[in-house]
C-alpha cells in the first residue's frame, strides 16, 4: 500500500504495527548573558519560511491571518494538478489566489511514475497562513513521495519462543508479556530494540522480548520505492499458554480466590 506524504521527515504508518512518529527535538533557548563575551557567538538568524512568498502582500501589512481550501488530482509524478478553490477565510484577502498560485508550482516526482493517480479522486487540502509564528502550512511547493510501510513477514518459532521465557516466570508458572520499541534497517531486521514495557514487571518479559527481536523479519520501509533504514517501530511479545501463535506446555495458576 502506498502514501503520498508532502513531508519527507515525517514516518506516517499504516496499521499493521503499532508505529512510532519521531518527535523533532527543540533546543532549548539559553538565557540571554548579563554581558557578551569578546568572542561569545552570536546565533544565527532564523530562516523564513520559503513559502512566505506566497503570503498575500496586503493581508500581510495588515496582519491578517487565514485559510483556503483547494480541491486537487495528482499527476503520475504527484504533482498537484487540476486545483479549483472550494472556499477561503476571510474572503477578499487573496489567500484562494495565494493557494492556488502555490498549486501550481507543486514539482514532479521525477522517481515516481503511477499512471493510476491520473484515475484517483480529488482531494481537498487547508491551507493556513500565519503570521504568528510566519508560515504557511503544508507547503504545497514541495516535492510529494511515496512512503510503504514495514509489515512483519516472520514470527519466533514456538521453539524460539519457549526458549526465550524467563526462567523464573516458567518456574512460578506466570504468564506476561512486553512491548519493544525497535528501528527497521533496509533489510528488514530490527535493530536497537530496548524494552517499552512489560508485565508483570520483574519476570524479565522485556528482556525476553527483545532477545526475539533477532528472530522477526519484516519488509522495510520505502520511499519513493527506495529501502529506508530507521523507521520506528512498536511490536507486542506475548508469553502466554492460550496463545495460538506461543503455545507453552504451563499449567497456570488458578486466580486466587
Amino acid at each position: 500500500m502506498r502514501r503520498v506524504a508532502v513531508t519527507p521527515g515525517a514516518w506516517v504508518f499504516a496499521a499493521g504495527l503499532i508505529l512510532a512518529a519521531p518527535v523533532a527535538a527543540r533546543a532549548a533557548t539559553p538565557p540571554a548573558p548579563a554581558a557578551a563575551a569578546p568572542h561569545a557567538a552570536v546565533p544565527a538568524p532564523a530562516q523564513p519560511d520559503p513559502s512566505m512568498v506566497f503570503y498575500p502582500a496586503a493581508a500581510k501589512a495588515a496582519g491578517v491571518e487565514g485559510s483556503a481550501t483547494i480541491r486537487c488530482s495528482r499527476n503520475e509524478h504527484l504533482a498537484l494538478v487540476n486545483c479549483s478553490l472550494v472556499s477561503e477565510t476571510p474572503t477578499g484577502q487573496g489567500f484562494g489566489a495565494a493557494a492556488l498560485a502555490m498549486a501550481a508550482q507543486s514539482q514532479d516526482n521525477p522517481k515516481v511514475d503511477i499512471p493510476a493517480m491520473k484515475t484517483e479522486a480529488s482531494a481537498d487540502t487547508v491551507l493556513r497562513f500565519s503570521l504568528h509564528p510566519p508560515a504557511i502550512t503544508p507547503d504545497i511547493t514541495v516535492m510529494a513521495h511515496t512512503m510503504s510501510t514495514p509489515k512483519i513477514i516472520a514470527k519466533p518459532t514456538d521453539a524460539q519462543i519457549k526458549a526465550a521465557y524467563p526462567v523464573r516466570a516458567l518456574s512460578d508458572q506466570v504468564e506476561g508479556g512486553a512491548v519493544i520499541l525497535c528501528q527497521v534497517s533496509d533489510k528488514g531486521a530490527l535493530e536497537a530494540c530496548r524494552v517499552d514495557r512489560e508485565a508483570p514487571g520483574g519476570y524479565g518479559f522485556g528482556q525476553a522480548a527483545v532477545d526475539l527481536a533477532v528472530d522477526f523479519k519484516l519488509t522495510p520501509a520505502e520511499i519513493d520505492g527506495e529501502p529506508v533504514p530507521g523507521a520506528p517501530v512498536r511490536i507486542s511479545v506475548p508469553f502466554r499458554s492460550d496463545d495460538p501463535t506461543a503455545p507453552l506446555s504451563l499449567d497456570t495458576k488458578p486466580a486466587p480466590k
